[in-house]
């Protein structure tokens, strides 16, 4: 029997590995430039899918930043982020990555050349992304990154208006009575 922890490594390696295939196979034949665009193209469209997947995993019905918070817990555990939370309130959500798998990846790779453009616009899109499936009220910006040789990437949310966080539906614990 294989454990699960072999299953998640095994999973997490293919999905890295994938990501970064396809981006290689796609500048060799075009240009990077090219690869970039598409890469932009993918990371507006995947983070949605997270998020929503997210969501029903963790049973979360709202779409506040704890919420988003809670939700991106699973991302950064499954992708093996090193981060901590500097910050949240009902209207601000700042999050501190200190390694980034992403960034190491590149880094493995002799790619380091191409971090800050994929920080600066595939990072950014993923976020965006990610906050925009809680609500239209939730906005992303990216403070310091790693790849600018600062010591954490920022990710900051802020929300315009204060959404109600739904309490958490625990469906084994209401079926068991």
């Amino acid at each position: 029997m294989i454990d699960d922890k072999a299953i998640i490594q095994y999973l997490r390696r293919s999905y890295f590995a994938a990501d970064g295939l396809w981006f290689t196979k796609l500048e060799e034949e075009h240009s990077y430039d090219d690869a970039l665009r598409i890469d932009e193209l993918v990371w507006e469209v995947l983070p949605k899918i997270q998020a929503r997947k997210a969501k029903e995993l963790l049973n979360i019905e709202g779409g506040s930043l704890p919420d988003l918070l809670r939700a991106l817990e699973l991302k950064f555990v499954a992708e093996s982020y090193q981060y901590q939370t500097i910050e949240l309130t009902p209207s601000l959500l700042r999050i501190a990555i200190n390694e980034c798998p992403w960034l190491n990846i590149l880094q493995k790779a002799g790619k380091i050349r191409c971090a800050l453009d994929i920080c600066e616009n595939v990072c950014t899109r993923d976020f965006a992304g990610w906050a925009v499936q809680f609500s239209p009220a939730i906005s992303f910006t990216l403070g310091r990154t790693l790849a600018a040789g600062e010591s954490i990437c920022e990710l900051v949310f802020n929300c315009s208006q204060v959404v109600k966080t739904l309490p958490h539906v625990d469906a084994e614990r209401d079926a068991a009575g």
